[in-house]
């Protein structure tokens, strides 16, 4: 369907703590543009001071602004109904971070300018949404959703949708995460292994020398009960197979295969709902076929469904399609 110049347009925003994110959707939900820039972090570190991502955040914010001006063609005020952005990590309300500021600081003065809508979101809720439309997730709450990423393991059972005032997700934490987040583990061990940050996408590849199913020799245990996910004993274990002279792609393999039995774990726990997996760790090739494998078979099947590898990762068109549907487009009655 083509889109006339009439036609409205909605900007999302979200400034991570490793990804300044910004991308536009059409009232029918199609991304129109979707580009990221990743945080420097300089080799041997395992991560950024919340300072330093801040001020990264501001220099790509305008590069980011000024190439969706370029693609557009035209400016942006002309077609522009509604802006959105994660001003926070979730829902919670100690949830906070500084590197969010930067791009709520951004929306709100554009919003201001061009005298439209401000929808204000969660990094999470941008998440999940990316990973809904991603998947073509269209269940009907209740059902679980798994974010994994550097910050973030948390297993949240969605039981409402709402439009009113503005698009949000009704949710409660299940089980999260008592001491590392599963894509901490990740980053610590490909570090320590000699990849760069972040170590996702390189780790990957490492544990692919083995074949893309083979099963590790080394099982990391797994900690998974009512009280939350760990990940600390994992990564000890890890590092003490690196210090045996352990090769670097059975060790990958072993953690991505440690990451697979805890999530499985972890949702087994939970009543027969869909699970939706999202967040950079949901990527994982490896990770993916081996709860699809595991979950969707024999009893208490569970359906699964990922987001797409692009969108897994930390990125901006959940904040914008959450945006769109904040105005009550018809196309977007599904949700």
């Amino acid at each position: 369907m083509g889109l006339k110049l009439s036609d409205p347009l909605y900007l999302g925003i979200d400034t991570s703590c490793y990804s300044t994110s910004v991308a536009v959707v059409d009232r029918f939900g199609k991304l129109r543009f979707d580009q990221r820039i990743m945080l420097p972090v300089e080799a041997g570190q395992k991560g950024l001071r919340q300072s330093q991502a801040f001020f990264y955040h501001h220099k790509n914010l305008p590069v980011l602004m000024e190439a969706l001006r370029s693609e557009l063609g035209e400016p942006l005020s002309e077609r522009l109904e509604a802006i959105g952005v994660s001003e926070k990590p979730c829902r919670r309300q100690d949830s906070y971070m500084p590197v969010f500021l930067a791009g709520a600081g951004t929306a709100r003065s554009l919003a201001a300018a061009l005298d439209v809508p401000l929808i204000k979101t969660t990094h999470q809720e941008g998440h999940l949404m990316a990973a809904l439309w991603s998947a073509d997730f269209t269940q009907k709450p209740p059902f679980l959703a798994f974010h994994l990423s550097g910050g973030t393991t948390d297993l949240i059972l969605v039981h409402e949708i709402q439009q009113e005032p503005v698009c949000t997700f009704e949710y409660h934490l299940v089980l999260g995460s008592m001491d590392i987040p599963a894509g901490q583990l990740v980053d610590r061990i490909g570090v320590d292994l000699g990849l760069d940050f972040p170590a996702g996408p390189q780790l990957e590849r490492l544990a692919a020398e083995l074949g893309s199913t083979t099963l590790p020799k080394h099982r990391i245990p797994t900690h998974v009960d009512p009280n939350g996910i760990s990940f600390s004993g994992a990564e000890a274990y890890a590092k003490r197979l690196i210090a045996a002279g352990e090769s670097p792609s059975e060790i990958a393999r072993s953690i991505e295969h440690c990451i697979a039995g805890t999530l499985e774990k972890a949702v087994r726990l939970q009543p027969t709902y869909p699970v939706v997996f999202m967040g950079g760790v949901a990527g994982n090739g490896y990770v993916r076929q081996r709860l699809t494998s595991r979950l969707e078979t024999g009893p208490g099947t569970k359906r699964c469904y990922f987001a797409e590898r692009q969108f897994s990762s930390d990125n901006a068109a959940g904040i914008a399609l959450i945006a769109a549907a904040s105005m009550k487009k018809p196309q977007f009655d599904q949700l």
